[in-house]
């Protein structure tokens, strides 16, 4: 019998513990929306710090939080938007309205566009990218983990890429690798790396990008004009949702008013059970009459339970450099290799004067988030 009682009581007390967290728990439903009071798609929600959920097509949500006695903090974020967070408290459980503000100055434009501009204008835009198929280029790969909202680790490398002309395979040269120590405090788990390098670069050199953006899959709706980046552009949603099996993309291209050349992309791609999400952004600079993508940064995001501790998410950024040298592209010892390249899994190694060079020639600089991630005594670049 006192066998049997040491077995029971601690059962009974995770059933009360259970019980007791269901009975705390409360739905907040609601709708995230733009200025002009449409819905926004893919919204990432957090809760104390933890991505929880994610906006359905018409920018609704309902989630399950703790007691809300004290009020609880949800945090919103879109790309395009400005990220905004309230405090939530018993009386806004049923419809609780969250407005997102446009990221970008809207500049006053009160025209009426016909669909027909709009799908002109995305076509011109498309035949003027420089050529996404075959690429000989210099790349910087910098990789960040953050968890519970906290940078954990910093990594980054410097490649040579080369497709050629029958656009089967990235291939890649690895020149240079320097990482910063891990942050993480628990050992017990080991966190794969999720943002895939080959397939991010797949997606615009051996993928035809002309062909995704110009799919009759897409619908686009021009938003009006607004300034980004310093230059005046059309703002166009689109929306990928038909034929579409496991992933919904939703996002805005920005096109120069001037010329009709992409100068930025934005996106959200999330699976159809809003489990995941790929957050992507590709800056686009414009020489000789053309765009030539110049950096993309992409986020891979799991949603997690509400009693989880949390998934961690992981941050990519490339950044195009210049063209590598004719004879290197002939080289062997570019590699192929299929597996994710993550740059903690590869020896430490840190040539100080390689990435001196480096960042002098191309103005580089560590980023300020790193920075204040890992300040001490030691200067920034002695930590490598």
């Amino acid at each position: 019998m006192p066998y049997r009682s040491k077995i029971i009581l601690p059962f009974l007390f995770c059933c009360l513990f259970f019980l007791h967290a269901a009975w705390a728990q409360k739905i907040i439903k609601g709708h995230v929306i733009n200025h002009v009071n449409k819905g926004i798609a893919s919204v990432s929600i957090y809760n104390k710090g933890k991505l929880i959920a994610l906006s359905d097509e018409e920018g609704q949500f309902s989630i399950k939080v703790d007691s809300l006695n004290k009020g609880q903090s949800l945090s919103f974020s879109s790309v395009g938007y400005e990220s905004r967070s309230v405090k939530v408290d018993d009386s806004q459980t049923d419809d609780l309205t969250i407005k997102l503000k446009d990221k970008y100055v809207t500049l006053n434009d009160v025209q009426i566009y016909s669909s027909n501009f709009v799908t002109t204008l995305v076509k011109n835009a498309m035949a003027h990218l420089a050529d996404t198929g075959v690429v000989s280029k210099k790349i910087l790969c910098r990789q960040y983990l953050v968890k519970d909202g906290k940078y954990n680790t910093f990594a980054e490398g410097v490649l040579n890429l080369h497709t050629d002309e029958y656009k089967n395979d990235i291939k890649l040269q690895l020149e240079g690798i320097r990482r910063l120590k891990d942050l993480r405090k628990s050992k017990t788990v080991k966190i794969n790396y999720a943002v895939d390098l080959r397939m991010e670069l797949k997606s615009y050199f051996v993928t035809n990008l002309n062909d995704n953006m110009l799919s009759e899959d897409n619908d686009y709706e021009i938003e009006g004009q607004v300034d980004y980046e310093g230059t005046k552009c059309y703002k166009i949603y689109f929306n990928r949702a038909r034929n579409v099996l496991y992933k919904r993309k939703s996002g805005w291209i920005y096109i120069t008013v001037d010329k009709h050349l992409i100068k930025g992309m934005e996106s959200n791609i999330a699976t159809i059970n809003k489990s995941m999400i790929w957050i992507n952004k590709q800056d686009y600079t414009i020489e000789n009459g053309l765009s030539h993508l110049n950096a993309t940064y992409l986020k891979c995001n799991v949603v997690a339970g509400l009693f989880s501790e949390g998934e961690p998410s992981a941050e990519m950024e490339l950044l195009f450099l210049d063209d590598i040298e004719p004879e290197q592209k002939n080289s062997n010892n570019f590699s192929t290799f299929k597996l994710r390249q993550d740059f903690y899994q590869y020896p430490k190694k840190n040539n100080a004067e390689l990435w001196a060079s480096l960042y002098q020639k191309h103005n580089l600089s560590i980023p300020k988030v790193i920075v204040e991630t890992y300040k001490s005594d030691q200067d920034i670049l002695e930590q490598f």
